[in-house]
Order: C-alpha cells, then sequence, then structure tokens
C-alpha cells in the first residue's frame, strides 16, 4: 500500500485502473441499451484471434500504465505515446500531486523512447530520468490525479482528454471516494510535451452530485475517457459510477471547439440508458465504419488462489464490444490475460498500416500479481494486433 496514511484502498483500487470489483459483484443483472438481455457478469470468452509477440514495449517502472498511441506524418517517430502512473515509486513523491503523465516515441511501434526533458529520450528504460508532461495543478478538481490520457491529434496540435481528482478527503463527510471528486480535463499542445489545460473540466458531476451525502443517487466519478474526433465534432466516451450498476459507459458530444466551457453534453440519460454496464477503463476505435469497444470489466474466470486480492483483479481482463452507432453495443467477449501475466488491463488501440495491411493494435498493461500477496502495480506495456478490413 502507499506510505501515505491518508490514501485510502479505495483510491489505490481507482488510480490502478480499476473501479471497485467489489462492489460491481453486488450490481444487479442488467441490458446494455437496445441489445439483447445478458447477464453482465458472465461474457464470453474469445477465440485468440490476436498476434500477440509479449514483448514489452515500456517496463522497468514501478507502476505505470494506458499507453494511448497516435501517428502522425513524422519520417523518424510517426507514433506517440502517451501513459501515466508512478516512474520509480508509489504516489511520485518528488512532483505535484500523484499520478502524472508521460510521453514516448517510436520508429516502428517496437522500440521506444521516454521523454526526460530538455529535448533528451531514453531508450534504455531508466525511468528515474523521465519527465513528466502533465502534473496536477493547484485546482481542486485538477490536484492529485492527472492520468488515463486518451490523445487525438487533428491539423498540426494535439487534443488530450485525461483523469483528474482533487485530493483525497476533500471533503471530510462526503461518502463517495471518501470525499474525493473526479472530473474529465482537457489539454491541448503543438509538441506532444507542453500541455495547456483547459479553463474548466469537460466532463464533471453536477453540484447536486458533489454534495450528495452518498453516490447512491446521481450519476458521479466521471472518469477514464476515449476521444475522437469524427464528423465534423468531438465524441467523448467515459466510465461513471451509476448506482445500484456499478461502473457504466456513457457518451457525449462537442460540437464547438474542445476548450468551450459546458462543449461536452451527453447524448443519452446517463442515469437510465447507460451504454454498457461494468464497462470501466472505455477505448473506442472506428475500423470500416463499426465502432469497436475496448475495456477492463469483472467476470472473467478468475485465477484459482487463495488470495481474495489476486480473485479480484484476476476476474478483470480485456473484453471487446462493437456498435454501428456508437451508442448500441453488442459484448464480443473477453480476451484472455497473456500466459505469463496474472491480469492485463487498461486497453488502448490505435489502427494503422504494417508490412502490407491495415492493423488494429491493441496496447495494455501487465499486472505484478504474485503470491501470497498479490501486487495491484502494472509492471509491463504490451501490445496485441489483428489485422482488419
Amino acid at each position: 500500500m502507499h506510505h501515505h496514511n491518508y490514501l485510502t484502498a479505495a483510491l489505490l483500487i481507482m488510480m490502478s485502473g480499476a473501479c471497485f470489483p467489489a462492489a460491481e459483484n453486488s450490481a444487479q443483472s442488467a441490458r446494455p441499451a437496445g441489445t439483447q438481455e445478458e447477464d453482465i457478469y458472465a461474457r464470453p470468452v474469445q477465440q485468440n484471434n490476436w498476434s500477440r509477440p509479449t514483448e514489452d514495449l515500456l517496463w522497468n517502472f514501478h507502476n505505470m500504465y494506458q499507453p494511448c498511441v497516435v501517428e502522425i506524418k513524422d519520417a523518424t517517430h510517426p507514433y506517440r505515446m502517451w501513459f501515466f502512473g508512478w516512474t520509480t515509486e508509489d504516489g511520485n513523491p518528488d512532483i505535484p500531486g500523484c499520478d502524472a503523465i508521460y510521453h514516448a516515441r517510436s520508429r516502428n511501434l517496437e522500440n521506444w523512447e521516454v521523454w526526460q526533458g530538455d529535448n533528451s529520450w531514453d531508450a534504455d528504460m531508466r525511468p528515474a530520468t523521465w519527465a513528466p508532461v502533465l502534473t496536477a495543478s493547484e485546482r481542486f478538481y485538477d490536484a492529485w490525479h492527472n492520468g488515463d490520457p486518451s490523445v487525438t491529434y487533428m491539423e498540426g496540435r494535439y487534443y488530450m482528454a485525461y483523469s483528474a481528482t482533487s485530493k483525497p478527503y476533500f471533503k471530510k463527510n462526503h461518502k463517495h471516494l471518501d470525499g474525493q471528486l473526479l472530473c474529465i480535463m482537457g489539454a491541448i499542445s503543438d509538441d506532444g510535451m507542453q500541455w495547456v489545460k483547459t479553463a474548466e473540466p469537460l466532463l464533471i458531476e453536477s453540484v447536486e452530485a458533489q454534495n450528495a451525502e452518498t453516490n447512491n443517487h446521481d450519476v458521479c466519478d466521471f472518469h477514464r475517457p476515449s476521444l475522437m474526433r469524427h464528423e465534423d465534432k468531438w465524441k467523448l466516451w467515459f466510465d461513471y459510477w451509476n448506482h445500484p450498476h456499478g461502473v457504466c459507459m456513457g457518451y457525449a458530444e462537442n460540437t464547438g471547439d474542445f476548450d468551450a466551457p459546458g462543449g461536452f453534453k451527453p447524448q443519452h440519460d446517463l442515469k437510465k440508458q447507460p451504454l454498457i454496464k461494468n464497462w470501466p477503463n472505455p477505448e473506442i476505435n472506428l475500423v470500416g465504419g463499426r465502432y469497436y469497444a475496448f475495456a477492463d470489466p469483472v467476470g472473467y474466470p478468475p485465477k484459482a488462489t487463495h488470495s481474495a486480492a489476486a480473485r479480484m483483479w484476476s476476474a478483470r481482463a480485456l473484453c471487446e464490444a462493437v456498435s454501428d452507432d456508437g451508442l448500441h453495443w453488442r459484448i464480443i467477449g473477453y480476451i484472455p490475460p497473456d500466459a505469463d501475466a496474472d491480469a492485463c488491463h487498461v486497453p488502448q488501440t490505435l489502427l494503422t498500416f504494417r508490412d502490407g495491411e491495415r492493423r488494429l493494435y491493441l496496447f495494455y498493461a501487465t499486472q505484478r500479481g504474485g503470491a501470497p500477496e498479490y501486487d495491484y502495480r502494472y509492471n509491463r506495456i504490451r501490445a496485441m494486433w489483428r489485422p482488419v478490413l
């Protein structure tokens, strides 16, 4: 656990990409909007249709994940990655807040080097030299956690949606997340390293939800965004807390400027019509006119072990869904974890051409795991891929 006693177990779970599996397990069976009835904890397991090199792209770090990769027109380093977490010890004690976002680049999607600041890059996996590109600010809702980056590149500029939180116990008597406020922030950059944050959050729960004594009545805890620019609008999928269903996926659009206050507006009833229930860490890509979503929900057959933590974490796995409109989804099923990992979580995708074919890459992080004490921290970033039409 974290060295600081005010960082609770619930916060650790949130920052590790999890969404309170214990609470989700008590949720009612539910139906994603517009699809057949299903048990949201009994989804099928896919046959292996992915090429899985299991070669590490980034490693040696203390706990890092959410590898968002963007392709740009650059002859030397066309692939750019943003990821976040802790470089060398829990909580990044030498920088503002707790979690921070970092940046890497690659010539070929296999070999990566990480930004160290001062126009230098580390190709030798020395996390102590890595410099963050986005850290917490003094705004109360952005003062602790900066993570879950989702980046879109358009007309020479980078646009990022990311998760932000207040410090723990911001409201001492508030019962959801120990008084911590979660929201989705934005940032804009010309080079991927220097970012200007938006004046206001892209999405934040209502004042009523912020002041509620529990999280049982209002939707809250907007987090983990997936940003897309399509059809002359900004599209944003995200997860949020929706009692009694647990962590659900929602969707918002912005037809104006990315950083316009209040520009992102939900396109469905978040309380009554969540897009998918039990769908934390959503990632969406558009392939051949169809939307593909990935997440890491609970429901995968857990590893048989005496450790309750191991059962909880290994019961979460990468999972896939498909949609024709981005709103009505059909679950395809779980992707089994790597053979040498207790669990694989926090999916991100890239659609690109490699070796004469169009491929969908799925980036993810592997959990340390182990026994008898299960280590929830992530120690490797990897990718699998499959050809697409």
